[in-house]
């Protein structure tokens, strides 16, 4: 006997549905799941950005000319890196999201890995401040402004550093979250 032939007669016998999706959780799931893909993508593209405008503001600051500060080209370069790297991460992302089957399964091991794909992205940035804030300190002291140059450093990267450990500990509950709601539905709790 088919499956629809046995719910028909349930449903004829019992006056009940033979099986209930509780629509709300699963639309709960949805929510989250979408939150992190939306998280995920204006994040990515805010970075690029970012590296990507300051890198050229650099550049267009200091025009190539003999006797320029070295640094500032370095830094520059640095950021165009990120912007590359970043750019490939999005990609291999994006390309490792088709692995996922299209089950409520699949959809949430697709959403725990963006997050801890998310929560990967915040640690590089926290980690890049270090070299960019060598590469600054450098130029500031090649141009004879390193007090000046190191107390935008301390404050810039003081304030970023606070809000990307924040964004690193939204992504480590969300992802939390979704790996409780996974077992819940592993065990059929």
């Amino acid at each position: 006997m088919e499956f629809d032939e046995m719910k028909k007669i349930w449903d004829a016998q019992n006056s009940q549905p033979f099986y209930e999706i509780d629509e709300k959780a699963l639309r709960n799931i949805q929510l989250k799941m979408n939150t992190v893909l939306r998280a995920t993508s204006v994040s990515e593209w805010l970075l690029i950005l970012i590296n990507l405008g300051a890198g050229i503001i650099l550049l267009g600051l200091h025009p190539f000319k003999s006797g320029a500060n070295i640094f500032l080209y370095l830094e520059a370069a640095w950021m165009f890196g990120i912007v590359v790297y970043l750019l490939v991460c999005r990609d291999r992302r994006i390309k490792a999201s088709r692995r996922f089957d299209r089950s409520i399964h699949g959809d949430l091991d697709h959403w725990i890995s963006l997050a801890g794909y998310q929560m990967r992205i915040s640690q590089i940035v926290r980690w890049n401040f270090l070299p960019l804030g060598a590469i600054m300190i450098l130029s500031g002291w090649e141009a004879g402004k390193l007090a000046r140059v190191g107390i935008v450093i301390l404050v810039s990267f003081s304030v970023a550093f606070y809000v990307t450990s924040k964004g690193y500990q939204v992504n480590k509950r969300r992802k939390r979250k979704l790996q409780v709601l996974k077992e819940k539905l592993d065990t059929g709790i």
